[in-house]
């Protein structure tokens, strides 16, 4: 979270009447399945009114609003390798203009997403006709890919791995293959119309199962699901009204999804846990002199969620008691 002491942005609601009518689509799901005789498992998510919601509340278009879907839908890629109830925290963070994807993402599939930077990229319309936009000189190319598990054990699984090409997809991969040295494919998707408004979202996992030998098929599939062709399958699925992931699944795997088997389905959804309470926390982790330079100068502070925009205002009084607590004299032992 972060502070504010004046100044507040225009709304929410402002915003998203300024968003233009978007074409209505099916419910946000994931589908776990599997292929190759159950030795390679298939994830696929759509994340497209998800994506939306965090795209208004972020008030931001185009290549931010790409970089916000495909972050999103990565996270929840990764949330669902276990079967246990998994909390993901994905961070690709680089030197370009936007400076990274930070994402937190659960295996319920719940996600909430933001850019450090949203405001750095300006949006030019001719982008939404290529094959698939790029996003590593916004991102940068120097940077890390950081990945935490929390699977509710006494302590999170942690992994990093450096940048290469910026593209958010590509790095996560990497990382799988990498890191947690789980042959994989992964591909996710934002979709943006001429005004870069969100048209659809959705992502693709493909991995061999522990002591299985589905690499080949892996290796297959790296290589025919390159990032433009799998926008392409996208993009037509869209056309199609077939937004739905095992029509994702079985247009972008082709004679791979021969043999197909639906394990389960489950909706996605933006959620951000956020409260006032733990933004009273956020001001209460700031030194008595901040406080007292709040109080002095503004009277108040807001405290603002990066993650869901939610804005929390603090009154001279709250900020007196504050400060206050850091005067108390310490127990001594």
């Amino acid at each position: 979270m972060r502070h504010r002491t004046q100044g507040a942005p225009k709304g929410y609601l402002w915003y998203r009447d300024r968003v233009s009518e978007a074409k209505t689509m099916p419910p946000d799901q994931i589908m776990r399945g599997l292929i190759e005789g159950s030795r390679v498992r298939v994830v696929v998510a759509t994340a497209t009114h998800a994506v939306r919601e965090m795209v208004l509340r972020h008030k931001t278009l185009g290549v931010p609003a790409v970089a916000l879907g495909r972050g999103a839908l990565a996270g929840l890629l990764l949330a669902t390798l276990t079967k246990d109830e998994e909390q993901v925290t994905l961070q690709v963070l680089g030197n370009g203009p936007l400076g990274g994807v930070t994402v937190d993402a659960r295996s319920s599939g719940r996600v909430r997403a933001f850019v450090k930077r949203p405001a750095a990229v300006t949006w030019e319309p001719a982008l939404a006709s290529a094959p698939r936009l790029a996003l590593g000189d916004a991102i940068g190319k120097q940077g890390v890919v950081n990945v935490s598990r929390d699977l509710g054990m006494a302590q999170n699984y942690s992994g990093q791995v450096a940048l290469s090409s910026g593209e958010i997809d590509e790095e996560v991969e990497h990382y799988l293959n990498t890191s947690e040295q789980i042959d994989s494919v992964l591909r996710c998707e934002t979709l943006v119309d001429d005004s870069g408004q969100v048209t659809a979202a959705a992502g693709l996992l493909v991995q061999t199962l522990p002591q299985a030998h589905g690499a080949a098929v892996v290796e297959f599939l790296r290589d025919t699901l390159r990032g433009p062709l799998f926008t392409a399958v996208l993009r037509d699925a869209l056309a199609k009204d077939t937004f739905e992931p095992e029509a994702i699944a079985r247009a972008a795997l082709g004679q791979c999804a021969d043999d197909l088997k639906i394990l389960e389905r489950h909706e996605v959804s933006f959620f951000c846990p956020c409260t006032r309470e733990r933004a009273h926390t956020t001001l209460g982790m700031l030194n008595a002199q901040d406080l007292k330079e709040m109080i002095l100068e503004t009277n108040e502070a807001e405290v603002t969620c990066n993650f869901c925009g939610q804005q929390y205002r603090f009154s001279e009084i709250e900020l007196e008691r504050i400060r206050r607590k850091h005067e108390k004299p310490q127990p001594q032992s």
